[in-house]
């Protein structure tokens, strides 16, 4: 028992020995290890690596690559200073040193995906250019796909919208403005993607340039805020940011710092949820310019630092040149003027290799202004051929109108004159008609009833006188000559007005008067009437003195041995026609007998007729009437 207890005890302190020794070496490792990176850590120094790299450049570019890796492995406990300058003289310095990394930067930042067309993959690397600040790069691939899109296309107007953009960043805000202008209050509509757009960048041109002459601050204002209620109703994030930068940057010039402060966050968040890096960055320095304005240089820094975070400096030299002078402004202002001049310096040689870009572009940069030119100079002259032919135009129109109305005016005169000189005729006509008529009359009753009555007399006082033997004989021939004068009576009657025509009608009346001239045979008379209903008294009274005076005519003048007349009504119209085959006349010759064809004309015309006659000598004569019933 007591060597199973000795065995058992000892075994208990063997394992605790084991534990705690574990223990010790876990400690003695942890504090060896803590030991190790203080020792790393102390190791470090900016100075140093940042110097060797400096000098390493010329002759190692490999050593200089490790030094900027060391500095950017504690790139956190790097002042803003510090950071500034190993981006600048060590990793801008590496890039551009090698081609390859140059070449590998600009497929990164500039070429458009294999998947765009090639139009869109245009417009894609111009925005890229314009992103960077870059507008003669920009400017010729814009005006490339403007020319190959359809014109009044979306893409073509959002081409115009980015060109305008390009003529902000050159300066030339006066030719932008306009070019909007007329894109968004011209004839033709926009997409509300593009009318958003375009209110955000002609209040951009608004705030740098514009006619000093208006209130630019009020058009930046108006237009930003269409921009943001278009862009919140379509829910076009990246114009709803850029509408917030440049309302905020409004208030924050007015010294509304908390509504700009307000604007420019939800500027960044928005930016931020697009994608828009640089287009965030740039909001981070104006909310730095807000806090500076606010005495806050702490914050101000402090919204550099989250600038500096979201992209390198290769990327985008431009708006890391804007946040050096930035830095170097808050510096100035708490005093630390050496900072303060290294940032300075920084910056200027920041911009002084921007100018140095510049100046390599120079060739490009005038054949694009050539070529911009050209294309302007085109499009003027196209605008001025068009208003040319727009002024021909309407004068054209005008001297058709002015015809048009001295035709219409001519013609109605004309006609007024035509019917004056018919009224005119029509009267010269029914006072020759009434003149005849009435001599008529006057040698009917002259010639005829005259004698009559004269031997009725005659008869009668012989009748009164003579022995009674005589008186038979005298008193048949005395009622012989009354019943004579009954007739010429009823003649001369009917001749004035038509009994038999207003009693049984037209056919009737024709046939009472036809009858008797072709009982004389002295001319044989065919008449058809294939009609059996009356008509209006007026129109079967003008039909019927056509036809007896044509009838008339043809026995005075026309040498005729046969009529022919037939009389139909087909479709409500009272069609007569006449001819015979006597000796004929020329029509344009002067028109004799009775009412002659030019009163018969008119008669029918006055009614709403239609009369056509074809004749030739030798040839007899052929009469259509048409009248409307």
């Amino acid at each position: 028992m007591l060597n199973r207890f000795q065995f058992y005890y000892h075994g208990v302190t063997l394992n605790r020995f084991f534990a705690l020794l574990t223990t010790v070496f876990i400690v003695i490792f942890s504090h060896f290890e803590n030991a190790m990176a203080q020792a790393k850590g102390q190791d470090f120094s900016f100075d140093r690596d940042f110097n060797e790299g400096k000098l390493a450049l010329k002759s190692d570019v490999v050593k200089a690559a490790q030094c900027l890796k060391r500095i950017e492995k504690n790139s956190d406990k790097l002042s803003a200073l510090e950071k500034a300058k190993a981006n600048y003289y060590l990793r801008l310095k590496l890039i551009y040193s090698n081609s390859d990394s140059l070449k590998a930067l600009d497929y990164k930042m500039f070429a458009a995906p294999d998947t765009l067309p090639y139009t869109d993959s245009v417009i894609f690397s111009a925005r890229r250019f314009l992103q960077k600040s870059m507008p003669d790069k920009a400017i010729p691939m814009l005006m490339q796909a403007i020319d190959s899109l359809p014109k009044g296309s979306d893409k073509a107007d959002f081409c115009i919208i980015n060109l305008c953009e390009a003529y902000r960043q050159k300066q030339e805000y006066r030719k932008g403005i306009e070019m909007l202008n007329e894109l968004l209050f011209g004839k033709k509509a926009i997409s509300d993607e593009n009318r958003a757009f375009a209110f955000n960048r002609i209040a951009a041109l608004y705030h740098e340039g514009g006619n000093k002459m208006i209130h630019n601050t009020d058009s930046v204002i108006n237009y930003s805020m269409k921009c943001i209620s278009l862009s919140e109703e379509i829910n076009s994030i990246p114009n709803l940011g850029a509408a917030q930068n440049e309302l905020g940057f409004q208030y924050f010039l007015q010294k509304r710092y908390d509504e700009s402060l307000t604007l420019l966050n939800k500027a960044i968040e928005n930016f931020t949820n697009a994608g828009l890096r640089f287009s965030a960055m740039n909001v981070f320095i104006n909310v730095s310019n807000i806090y500076m304005g606010l005495g806050r240089p702490a914050e101000a820094a402090n919204a550099l630092d989250s600038a500096t975070r979201l992209c390198n400096i290769e990327e985008n030299r431009n708006l890391f040149m804007r946040i050096y002078w930035q830095y170097a402004w808050i510096n100035e202002t708490a005093g630390n003027y050496k900072d303060a001049y290294d940032f300075m310096n920084i910056t200027l040689q920041l911009q002084n290799d921007f100018f140095k870009d510049r100046i390599d572009m120079q060739i490009n940069e005038q054949s694009a202004r050539y070529d911009l030119l050209v294309k302007e100079q085109k499009i003027s002259e196209e605008k001025q051929k068009n208003e040319y032919i727009h002024k021909q135009f309407i004068f054209l129109v005008a001297i058709m109108i002015v015809l048009v109305i001295a035709f219409v005016i001519t013609f109605f005169y004309l006609k007024l004159r035509r019917k004056e000189f018919l009224n005119q005729k029509l009267l010269e006509a029914v006072i020759e008609t009434e003149t005849n008529e009435r001599q008529r009359i006057a040698s009917d009753l002259h010639d005829g009833l005259g004698p009559v009555i004269s031997a009725i007399n005659h008869y009668f006082q012989a009748y009164i006188d003579a022995p009674v033997i005589e008186k038979d004989t005298i008193q048949a021939r005395l009622q012989q000559v009354i019943s004579g004068a009954i007739d010429d009576v009823s003649r001369i009657s009917h001749n004035i007005s038509p009994y038999v025509l207003e009693k049984y009608g037209l056919i009737t009346a024709l046939n009472h008067f036809i009858s008797p001239l072709t009982n004389s045979n002295k001319i044989n008379i065919l008449f058809t009437a294939n009609v059996n209903q009356r008509f209006e008294l007026k129109k079967e009274l003008t039909i019927y003195r056509c036809i007896t005076e044509l009838i008339n005519n043809t026995l005075k003048h026309a040498g005729a041995d046969r009529i022919a007349i037939e009389i139909s009504c087909p479709d409500h119209v009272l069609m007569v026609f006449y001819s015979d085959n006597g000796k004929g006349f020329d029509p344009n010759a002067q028109q004799q007998g009775g009412m002659g064809l030019f009163n018969i004309r008119n008669r029918v015309e006055t009614l709403g007729g239609k009369l056509s006659l074809n004749s030739s000598p030798e040839q007899g004569i052929h009469v259509n009437i048409e009248l409307p019933v």
